[in-house]
């Protein structure tokens, strides 16, 4: 069994009034406590993806290599990061695609992942549209408050809604595995 966080950088593990090394390595310990009690693995669903190789996940970029140095100091499992998917429109346009669809990618072509959980900042993508099957995964983190900043970012209240995440089916893997039949 296999349970996954698909996890963003910017308002999560760090936030606008928390940017320094030591408040993200402060995040950093509550992720690898969330992610030692759920028995999960990380698969990187932030912007600053592009700073990953998708095939090594070597990285290239001094701020991404500091992240990954503390996962591997508080023994975070990161398993991979979302394909990066534009769409050229015929005038020749490069549309990005919403996160949860990259993330409904990366579901198809692992099926090992039994349950996952989404921890980001932001909606996803559209609401009531054919993405809403990965919303209920997502736990939403609060990038700026004005006047709470210990509101802000990954906490361990977050546990909960984490585990909450992760007991819901995989609808994205149910419905990969009926199209194999």
């Amino acid at each position: 069994m296999m349970n996954v966080i698909f996890l963003d950088f910017d308002g999560v593990l760090n936030t606008y009034h928390y940017d320094s090394d030591e408040e993200i390595e402060r995040t950093i310990k509550i992720l690898s406590e969330i992610c030692h009690k759920l028995d999960c693995s990380v698969v990187i669903e932030a912007s600053a993806k592009d700073a990953i190789d998708e095939e090594t996940l070597e990285v290239y970029n001094d701020r991404i290599q500091f992240i990954f140095d503390c996962f591997k100091k508080y023994d975070i499992k990161c398993v991979g990061r979302t394909p990066n998917v534009i769409i050229k429109t015929s005038d020749c346009t490069c549309i990005p695609i919403w996160k949860e669809e990259e993330i409904r990618l990366y579901l198809f072509k692992h099926p090992e992942i039994d349950h996952y959980c989404v921890i980001d900042d932001d909606d996803l993508g559209p609401k009531h549209s054919d993405l809403d099957k990965v919303r209920p995964h997502l736990v939403k983190t609060i990038d700026y408050t004005k006047h709470n900043k210990e509101d802000e970012g990954l906490l361990i209240e977050h546990l909960e809604n984490v585990k909450k995440a992760l007991e819901l089916e995989n609808e994205v893997q149910r419905f990969a595995l009926r199209r194999k039949k």
